[in-house]
C-alpha cells in the first residue's frame, strides 16, 4: 500500500515535512489566538511554544540501517564506522535547546549546520511549503479528521 522498503525514504522524509508543516501551522494559531487577546496580555503569556527541531546526521539504528542499505547496493560489505558522524547524544542538542533556551521563539526550526555541531536556527523562509496556507490548513483538516477537532 505504501511502497514497500523502495519508498522507505521517501514516506519518512514526507512524515519530516509533516511534522514541520503542523508546527508551522500551530504558530499560526498560537499567533492568531494571541492576538485577539487585549494588548496588556499579549507577548506569549501562555508559554507555549510551537518547536521543530532535528538532529541532523546522527549514529542511530536507522543511520546503520540506511548506510548498509545503501553499501549493500553498491557490492560493498564493510561495517558502517559510526565515529565519523555525530553522537546519538549530539543529536539531541536541538531537542535540549527547544526545551532549555528561553530566547527560543514560537515557530522556529533548530538543527546542526552541515554534519553536526551545535544547533542553529533554520530558518522557515518562502518559497517553501512550510509558509503556504492551503497546505497547513489541509493537514490541519486532516489531522483533525484522523484523531478528532481540537482547538488552541
Amino acid at each position: 500500500m505504501l511502497g514497500g522498503a523502495k519508498y522507505s525514504y521517501e514516506r519518512y522524509h514526507q512524515s519530516k515535512l509533516a511534522n514541520l508543516l503542523f508546527t508551522a501551522a500551530l504558530h499560526d494559531r498560537l499567533t492568531a489566538k494571541e492576538q485577539r487577546l487585549p494588548p496588556l496580555m499579549r507577548g506569549g503569556s501562555s508559554g507555549v511554544k510551537a518547536l521543530a527541531c532535528t538532529p541532523g546526521v546522527c549514529g542511530t539504528d536507522m543511520f546503520v540501517h540506511a548506510t548498509s542499505q545503501m553499501r549493500g547496493a553498491a557490492g560493498r560489505s564493510s561495517p558502517v564506522d559510526l565515529s565519523r558522524v555525530p553522537s546519538v547524544e549530539d543529536g539531541s542538542l536541538a531537542q535540549l535547546k527547544c526545551i532549555c533556551d528561553p530566547s527560543v521563539k514560537s515557530g522556529q526550526l533548530f538543527g546542526p549546520q552541515g554534519m553536526g555541531g551545535l544547533p542553529t536556527e533554520i530558518p522557515l523562509a518562502p518559497p517553501t511549503i512550510l509558509v503556504d496556507r492551503e497546505s497547513k490548513d489541509g493537514l490541519w483538516a486532516a489531522c483533525e479528521k484522523a484523531v478528532g477537532v481540537f482547538s488552541v
